[in-house]
């Protein structure tokens, strides 16, 4: 009887020394997946000056402009006058696959559609990339990325028509200007692309309400904001802070801050892709970081600060880049009582 008691109980602490071997080795799965999930955070600054900035703008920056080129979840922020501010923050494959392919679908020929209206993200003038029918007639009021006119080669008249060079880039959604191509076009408007193309323009939205999911999440407080100045007019998408979205086909951005939005709010970027290509990260030299944003990634980010894209490399021979970026005109708050057909 004793020799059974003292085996019984060597199996009860063997049983109990696995046991708590068990319950460690569980938790330290459990601790790994859990900081698996961790978001990694970023504190950057800036380390080239606002002058330095300003004087290139229109102009590109290679990925060497770059310390890091973030390509995994991640907060980005930076201290100004004591206060930590965001400068983006970064989700990898939260659009769902679906959304994405019916947005590629939809939007890809659309967003071939070239302007001539992109000012400094277009670049440097370039008479290469200038628009047919100012080519070959003399430009009035040249800037560094933009001409105020063009004298006519043909009758010698002159054209008040600001241009600059020609990019694959449009816009769906609503706008606060008049269409300068119609002469009696309203002062708010559902976009060309909205206006004709319906069904296509319906299919977008739930793509767009998901874009706008995730501004909600990641930066609620400027989402607030954006979205009662938003819902203050007709002119908003279903659902969403966003009365517009711009989308870019295969375009590379110089060095520039986005103008025309709500400066509350933040800038919503999502790509969609077809094929294979290398680059195209969208970085903030000022603060020698960049995101490489990819199929269905998310990246919320602050376009009034200084940005742009690196170069694009094709790897096969057909591919589509495909950016979307949503936010809210600032000056749609204007819009406030007016209806659209």
């Amino acid at each position: 009887m004793v020799k059974n008691s003292k085996k019984a109980q060597k199996i009860r602490q063997s049983f109990k020394g696995n046991s708590k071997s068990g319950m460690k080795k569980s938790s330290k799965k459990q601790l790994r997946k859990k900081n698996s999930k961790k978001i990694k955070t970023i504190i950057v600054e800036r380390k080239l000056s606002d002058e330095y900035m300003k004087e290139k703008e229109g102009e590109y920056f290679g990925k060497d402009a770059y310390d890091i080129i973030v390509n995994r979840n991640c907060d980005v922020y930076y201290f100004e006058d004591n206060k930590k501010k965001t400068l983006l923050k970064f989700r990898k494959k939260v659009i769902p696959d679906k959304l994405c392919k019916i947005g590629i679908e939809c939007l890809k020929e659309a967003a071939k559609k070239t302007h001539d209206n992109r000012g400094a993200a277009a670049g440097v003038l370039d008479e290469t990339k200038l628009p047919g029918y100012a080519k070959g007639n003399q430009l009035i009021g040249v800037g560094k990325f933009r001409a105020a006119a063009y004298k006519s080669a043909i009758d010698g008249k002159i054209v008040k028509n600001s241009l600059g060079n020609l990019s694959q880039s449009n816009i769906i959604g609503y706008f606060d200007k008049r269409d300068r191509n119609f002469k009696d076009s309203p002062p708010c408007r559902l976009t060309a692309f909205s206006a004709q193309q319906v069904e296509k323009w319906q299919k977008v939205i739930p793509l767009i309400q998901s874009i706008d999911k995730q501004f909600k999440k990641l930066i609620p407080k400027n989402h607030r904001i954006q979205y009662s100045q938003a819902h203050e007019t007709d002119f908003v998408i279903k659902d969403t802070a966003f009365s517009t979205v711009t989308i870019n086909y295969n375009w590379r951005t110089a060095l520039h801050k986005d103008a025309g939005d709500l400066k509350e709010g933040f800038g919503n970027l999502v790509v969609l892709e077809e094929g294979k290509y290398n680059g195209g990260s969208t970085g903030f030299p000022q603060f020698k970081v960049g995101v490489d944003c990819r199929h269905g990634d998310f990246l919320a980010m602050d376009v009034h600060e200084w940005h742009c894209n690196t170069e694009i490399i094709p790897v096969s021979e057909d591919y589509t880049r495909l950016s979307l970026v949503a936010y809210l005109r600032e000056k749609m708050v204007n819009c406030k009582g007016m209806k659209f057909s």
